[in-house]
């Protein structure tokens, strides 16, 4: 089984496009480019802030396959094959292993509501069509889908297949999070989806964070991450500190939006163009980002 891993610092990607909505192939490849120059763990495309369910199924596998060409092996990288039905899901994940991607993140349906049962059978009938050694992580935001995979469901899924590995946990719930490696009878990887606690996360027995701002403060949370693992609790918790108060300062804005345009500000990509339904931002609010990023390049010592 391969030995690489979403660990550390996890960038769940955004997708470059073009001012008339197509995504931007060298856009991508630039953006994976810069996040393995930053230091970031592992790449993570075509989740969440990846717009992955507005996408149409060749780009989501033309912006895999450009993260793996570009990544090169450098950092690890796994592809988030969620999607509204089994079929496509089963589809993105058997391209991952063919493009060569390190594993799959598999996100549970979103919209429907599905009991125990049926997720347990959406998983089941996506893994058992992948290498019996493809590592997988299971990917849970209940706040997005509606659907929730408990500890009792973890634990299901993790002794009926081998090749799952961890959970990416996308809800500000620690109790949650600690139930996922207490009550499992083999212990998962286990990711946070929420800036505010990637050190909590850490402590607890958890490996790192799944950070779409993560991309834009990379030197923060790389810093984080190092500080931790070097046994400097209490730099971590400055650092963890000065994550917050950015994390709270961001509120309001639309995420993916925002992303786009502080990623733009800070000159990684051209445009911050965004798939309808997602807005464009007001002038204020790009304003207020302006701000925020001038403001961390100062507390950094960054040239902006």
């Amino acid at each position: 089984m391969s030995e690489k891993r979403m660990r550390g610092l996890v960038i769940p990607s955004i997708t470059p496009m073009k001012e008339n909505g197509t995504i931007d192939e060298e856009g991508i490849a630039n953006f994976a480019e810069f996040l393995v120059k930053a230091g970031v763990n592992c790449l993570y495309p075509n989740g969440t802030n990846g717009e992955s369910l507005i996408l149409e199924p060749e780009e989501h596998e033309r912006i895999a396959e450009i993260m793996v060409k570009t990544s090169n092996g450098r950092v690890p990288v796994f592809i988030q094959c969620g999607a509204m039905s089994t079929q496509r899901a089963a589809s993105y994940a058997l391209h991952s292993v063919k493009i060569g991607a390190d594993g799959a993140g598999i996100m549970t349906p979103a919209f429907f509501p599905l009991d125990e049962e049926a997720l347990f059978r959406y998983y089941s009938d996506i893994i058992t069509k992948l290498p019996p050694d493809y590592p997988v992580y299971i990917y849970n935001i209940p706040g997005y889908t509606t659907n929730d995979v408990s500890p009792a469901l973890l634990n299901r899924l993790l002794n009926a297949f081998p090749s799952i590995v961890g959970i990416k946990f996308s809800k500000p719930d620690l109790m949650r999070a600690q139930d996922y490696l207490e009550k499992s009878d083999r212990r998962p990887e286990l990711l946070i989806g929420c800036d505010s606690l990637f050190l909590q996360c850490l402590t607890i027995g958890g490996v790192g964070t799944v950070s779409g701002p993560g991309s834009i403060f990379h030197e923060r949370f790389t810093r984080l991450y190092r500080q931790y693992n070097e046994g400097d609790i209490k730099g971590a918790i400055e650092t963890q500190r000065q994550i917050v108060k950015t994390d709270r300062e961001l509120e309001g804005i639309p995420p993916i939006p925002a992303l786009k345009t502080l990623l733009k500000l800070r000159g990684v990509i051209k445009s911050d163009i965004c798939r309808a339904p997602l807005r464009s931002l007001t002038k204020d609010e790009v304003s207020k980002l302006d701000k925020i990023l001038n403001e961390y390049f100062k507390e950094e010592n960054l040239n902006g």
